[in-house]
Formats: structure tokens, C-alpha cells, sequence
């Protein structure tokens, strides 16, 4: 049988020794086509049509794209999100598309926990006043400076990356309560020690608040100024999911104004984000580069999940982690 191929689409500059780790993991029988970082539309477009799969992180392509690749049977994700995958050319084309599988959700839970901590105990305050010399001066040493026992944590989205950082949480010794779509089973509610709430009831009672929900139509601005006036004056709101989903502008006045304590978010409504955005001086915002998800164990797993899923469909057998918009056209056996 001839050799099927992968065309991987890096979506940016990937480390070389990624891209090793993406070769050493490919199974035989397959060719692996990686695609220049600086690849075009076009580019992308023109090798989907001599293969059978396209995996990696991967852009808005028309709908042409997808209708000319009369060979590809499955577009493989690697990241959680797909929120920039043009959903509606690939289901015209009958294409599946899978998410990772849940490759990153430990690394984003870890961080998701990192993010906590480093607003309640000023991390990036205190590092720099330190490094200056300063040591205590100008800094309040414990009238907001928090512990995370006896908080209440809402957890908003309770799927992969959501059930991990709960399983995380386990140790501070803290209230967890949840708001999903689909609400969770009596026992995994019980395995993972969460309560079931409205997402009002949430805002109103957390001290923390974590996103963790896809980006889509629901979703979008879905932290507005109105669910940020339901936040407590002592709350804390964490974004590791899509800055979309937070109305920006609603955010920094309530932070300017001090009507939540603060807030530590990994990623923004534009990234790179403008030089001239409050966010990056307001005092009480501790911020990373969309960074909770890319590291080097996630990685690994992320290959071994969407070659897994690849060989699953050259084998004849229905594709995993099918995005929910497509799974009324491939249900997972």
C-alpha cells in the first residue's frame, strides 16, 4: 500500500527540536510534509491536495482549500482551541476536525495555578521592587497579599483543562463550584469534588474565577461589564482560555477601579497586544504570552495524540476528539 501523507502546518516558528521530536514520533507508513513557519494560504492549500491528513496548528483556510483536497480525510489539531479553522468549509467538504485530545490540558492547569498564586502574592510586584533594591518599600505587605486555602475557585468550562486544574486544586484546601453547558455526572462531580452552580451564581460567590470554555459564539464576551459588576471587590478573574472571551475594555475599568482585586491573564483580545494597552501597566494584572499551553511534555504529547488519531482513520476507524460542531457528521465509535 502506498505510503498516506501528513502535511504538518507549524502556524509559527517551532523550535527545531520540536520539529525532530514531530519526525521521531511519525509512524511508518507515513511521509511526513513539514511546512516552512512563513507558509502562505496558498502554500497550505496546494499541499492539502496530495495528502491525506493535515495536522498542526491550523489557520483560516477558504472553502476552496477544502473542497479541492479531494484526498484529505482528516484535519488533526494541535492545540485546544480551533477557533480560527474555518469550521464551515471543512463540513462542506466532509472533513473531520479533531481537537488535541486534551495533549495540553495539564500544562495549562499548571499554569491556571501558577497564574492564582502569582496575583494573590504580587508576584510581579515584589520581584522587580527586590531586584531595584527596594525590598518592602511601597508595597502594602499583607493587606491583599492572599492565601488560596478556604477560597471558593469557579471554574468556568469543566472539560479537559477544567477537570485538571480541579484535580489540582484538591491540595489548598478549597471550595470548588463549576459552570458548564453540560453538567457533569453525580460521580464524576464526586471524583473530582465540584458542585454544579449557574455561571451567575459563580460570579457572585467566587474569589477566583478561571476560564476555561472554547471560543466561539456563546462564549465570546461572555465576561462582560455586566458579569464583571457580579464579581466580589476581592475577586480575581484568570483567563488562560481566548481573550475574546473577556470584554477587554469592561475589564480594565473594573480593575482600574478596583471593583475586583485583580486579575492574571494569559492571553488578550489582540496578541501581540497594542503597546498603548492599559493592561500591561495596570498594577493588579499579572500577564504571559499565551504561553500556558506550548511546552516541551505537551508537545509529546500532543504528536502521540494526533498521529494515534491519524492512524485510527487510515485504519478505517472514526476519528476521536471530533470538534462538537461536527459530530452530528462523524460520531466517535
Amino acid at each position: 500500500m502506498a505510503q498516506e501523507t501528513i502535511v504538518f502546518t507549524q502556524g509559527g516558528e517551532l523550535p527545531a527540536d520540536l520539529l525532530t521530536q514531530a519526525q521521531a514520533m511519525k509512524p511508518p507508513g507515513f511521509t511526513l510534509n513539514v511546512l516552512p513557519a512563513d507558509a502562505s494560504t496558498e502554500d497550505i492549500a496546494a499541499a492539502m491536495q496530495e495528502a491525506e491528513y493535515l495536522m498542526g496548528f491550523v489557520r483560516f483556510l477558504p472553502d476552496k482549500a477544502y473542497a479541492r483536497a479531494s484526498r484529505l480525510r482528516l484535519v488533526q489539531v494541535l492545540s485546544a482551541g480551533y477557533d480560527r479553522v474555518n469550521i464551515a468549509g471543512a463540513r462542506a467538504a466532509r472533513i473531520p476536525i479533531c481537537s488535541n485530545g486534551g495533549a495540553n490540558s495539564v500544562a495549562v492547569a499548571e499554569h491556571t495555578i501558577m497564574l492564582i498564586l502569582a496575583v494573590y502574592r504580587k508576584l510581579v510586584t515584589f520581584h522587580p521592587n527586590v531586584a531595584a533594591g527596594q525590598w518592602h518599600r511601597g508595597i502594602p505587605r499583607t493587606v491583599d497579599v492572599l492565601e488560596l486555602e478556604g477560597k471558593t475557585v469557579g471554574l468556568v468550562g469543566m472539560g479537559n483543562i477544567g477537570q485538571q486544574v480541579a484535580r489540582r486544586l484538591q491540595g489548598f484546601d478549597v471550595t470548588i463550584i463549576y459552570y458548564d453547558p453540560i453538567r457533569r455526572s453525580p460521580e464524576e462531580e464526586a471524583r473530582l469534588n465540584v458542585r454544579y452552580v449557574p455561571l451567575e451564581t459563580l460570579l457572585e460567590t467566587a474569589d477566583v474565577v478561571s476560564l476555561h470554555v472554547p471560543l466561539n459564539d456563546a462564549t465570546r464576551d461572555m465576561i462582560d461589564a455586566k458579569a464583571l459588576t457580579r464579581m466580589q471587590p476581592k475577586a480575581i478573574l484568570i483567563n488562560t482560555c481566548r481573550g475574546e472571551v473577556v470584554q477587554e475594555e469592561a475589564l480594565i475599568d473594573a480593575l482600574r477601579q478596583g471593583r475586583i482585586l485583580g486579575a492574571g491573564l494569559d492571553t488578550q483580545a489582540k496578541e501581540p497586544p497594542d503597546p498603548t494597552n492599559p493592561l500591561l501597566t495596570l498594577p493588579n494584572v499579572t500577564l504571559t504570552p499565551h504561553s500556558a499551553g506550548p511546552t516541551f511534555d505537551s508537545f509529546r504529547k500532543r504528536f502521540h495524540n494526533g498521529y494515534a488519531n491519524i492512524q485510527r482513520v487510515a485504519n478505517d476507524q472514526p476519528p476521536l476528539w471530533v470538534i462538537p460542531e461536527m459530530q452530528d457528521l462523524f460520531p466517535e465509535g
